[in-house]
């Protein structure tokens, strides 16, 4: 039996979750670790707003509020995945970086394994779920074929959406601090 979009969504957490466990355990090998985690993180990320969280939104105009959350935590978790690329490896910042990243893509794949899989197998046929399945699978291909672009938004991105929430003091805040504003 072929497999559906959320079959292979699931198989790339579980993947994600084991490469997590072997940055944690192999300190030898984390710089290529922390590589693949980018271009699978990346590109997983990007085939789920461009092809099946807009799918979602169309079958169930409801879900519209929980793919934006989706796409929002996509967003927080690149900012530190591009934090952990820039880290040492060999210092302690590295673990307490990758601490952080664990703990906001675990909150991530729970929250879209119990409420937007769930809602999306519901929502949209299983016939078109293996074909959507087959979208997502040849954009991520694309994705990762292409040249990486850089991990994370851009300052200018962060000012543009600490102005939408109206956060005050933006326009002298260095990027972290952005990051973390945008966070609370």
């Amino acid at each position: 039996m072929s497999q559906t979009v959320i079959d292979l969504i699931e198989a790339d957490h579980r993947d994600v979750e084991m490469i997590f466990e072997k940055l944690k355990r192999q300190p030898e090998n984390r710089p290529a670790l922390v590589a693949e985690l980018a271009a699978k993180f990346v590109a997983h990320a990007r085939a789920e707003e461009t092809k099946v969280y807009p799918e979602l939104a169309k079958a169930k105009p409801s879900e519209r509020g929980e793919v934006h959350h989706g796409v929002e935590e996509h967003h927080e978790a690149e900012e530190l995945l591009a934090k952990l690329m820039d880290a040492d490896p060999d210092k302690p910042e590295f673990m307490r970086t990758l601490e952080q990243l664990i703990k906001a893509v675990g909150h991530h794949v729970e929250e879209e394994e119990t409420e937007i899989l769930p809602a999306m197998a519901k929502a949209i046929p299983a016939d078109k779920l293996v074909k959507l399945g087959r979208v997502f699978s040849q954009a991520k291909a694309d994705e990762l074929a292409t040249p990486p672009k850089p991990v994370g938004r851009t300052k200018q991105e962060l000012v543009d959406q600490a102005k939408e929430k109206g956060i005050t003091g933006f326009s002298s805040m260095t990027k972290d601090e952005l990051i973390d504003a945008l966070s609370d």
